[in-house]
């Protein structure tokens, strides 16, 4: 008896000696988000995707985590509002707090769309769950959108009378009566002399149906001109949506030019179709006009290494008869020659420039007809960019090149050649 009494004091003792050695756990919670929600899109007032963060109790410590949205079926910038990186952080005893994405509402029937919130970097708590996918789910009424091709080729043509059409399509069907009101523009194209002009006609797409064609007659002809456009303009759609964007039907042109042949060659005409003259020199008188041209003076040919040196004596360059002469000389080995320009005289964005001329012929001559950017003195060449309009070689009577020179991370040309049928040459009689 006394024995067992003993064991039991013991046991107790030992029982209470245990007890008052062991210390409080700090608690660690659950940190997750919901694996999906959906929120309506909204078409006027601005809505918030808002995702519920929980622990799954409460802690004394400071719990924090980053999030980021990504990109699924809806697009940062179009659909939402992308966040990158943000830091959410819950103080001792929370156990809720929102993350909050702003949604691009409109009034556009589309498809529900998803993108995605992820949670990382945890801090003081264990990852449950770490992404929601939010949908964006459409409450727009049924509206198909119309869409009209962004540009239309089309060749003039001489003869046969051509038609324009500018394809318009309508994404998904409608079951209803869907209606376009449109008219054309002038662009360099002008209504009466390259097309026929269009004002407040109607498209209809009847149920059903998601293709037509917008249709515009073509003024065609014989004559050489450049490539003008005019474009479509969208007045009014019912049953469907449209955002405005430019529509341009580009009118290609197929005509092709031969110069007037007379006695001492090619010539051409006065005037061009579309076109105003602004500027000719027939150099008439015996000098040159120093209000346009201006003599280039050296050596070395600016990088071209050429022989000759550049002057303004009357041996290397004259006037007389309607003509302007530039003459390579050789004086014992001593080569010189005439370089004339118009930098800073006379400049051009666009246009045409006709120059009729007469070549010579031998080893070692390279006449050439060329243009530089008016800005080379401020970004030099080749970033100023050159155009080789004719390139010469005295040894090649029959052919001509065409170069056109450009920066891309570095000189770039490109270019060809053409050359006359039979026996002629460029020095037999003036070429355009």
């Amino acid at each position: 008896m006394n024995i067992r009494l003993l064991f039991f004091s013991i046991l107790a003792i030992s029982t209470l000696t245990f007890g008052s050695c062991k210390e409080d756990e700090t608690v660690v919670p659950d940190i997750s988000i919901p694996d999906t929600i959906s929120i309506p899109e909204g078409s006027a007032t601005q809505v918030k995707a808002i995702i519920a963060v929980t622990l799954s109790e409460a802690t004394d410590q400071q719990v924090s985590c980053t999030w980021s949205t990504l990109d699924g079926t809806a697009i940062a910038g179009e659909d939402y509002t992308d966040v990158s990186n943000a830091v959410l952080v819950f103080a001792p005893g929370e156990t809720t707090k929102n993350l909050e994405v702003l949604l691009s509402n409109d009034s556009t029937f589309e498809s529900d769309e998803n993108f995605f919130v992820n949670i990382s970097n945890i801090k003081n708590a264990n990852l449950k769950g770490y992404r929601t996918s939010v949908t964006i789910a459409n409450d727009d009424a049924f509206n198909p959108l119309l869409r009209l091709i962004a540009l239309t080729k089309i060749t003039e043509g001489t003869a046969t009378p051509v038609t324009a059409k500018v394809g318009v399509t309508l994404t998904p069907a409608s079951d209803k009566q869907v209606t376009v009101k449109w008219s054309t523009q002038e662009g360099s194209a002008k209504n009466g002399a390259d097309f026929v002009s269009v004002s407040g006609a109607t498209l209809v797409f009847a149920p059903g149906e998601i293709q037509k064609n917008i249709e515009v007659q073509i003024v065609n002809d014989a004559i050489l001109e450049f490539n003008d456009a005019f474009f479509i303009v969208v007045d009014e759609v019912t049953n469907a949506s449209y955002t405005a964007k430019e529509t341009e039907v580009v009118i290609s042109n197929d005509d092709s030019f031969l110069p007037e042949l007379v006695s001492d060659g090619y010539i051409t005409p006065d005037s061009y179709e579309g076109m105003e003259l602004v500027w000719a020199d027939e150099f008439d008188g015996n000098s040159l006009n120093l209000d346009w041209w201006t003599h280039e003076l050296g050596a070395g040919g600016w990088g071209n290494n050429e022989l000759q040196t550049y002057t303004n004596q009357p041996a290397n360059s004259s006037v007389f008869d309607g003509k302007l002469k530039i003459v390579a000389v050789n004086n014992y080995n001593n080569y010189t020659s005439a370089r004339l320009v118009t930098k800073g005289k006379k400049e051009f964005t666009y246009g045409r420039i006709d120059i009729r001329a007469k070549m010579p012929y031998g080893q070692g001559i390279w006449p050439a007809l060329w243009m530089l950017g008016g800005n080379i003195s401020q970004v030099s060449w080749p970033k100023c960019g050159e155009i080789d309009i004719m390139e010469y070689l005295g040894h090649e009577v029959s052919k001509v090149y065409g170069t056109v020179h450009y920066d891309n991370a570095g000189h770039v040309y490109k270019g060809g050649s053409f050359t006359l049928t039979g026996n002629q040459g460029f020095n037999d009689q003036f070429h355009v």
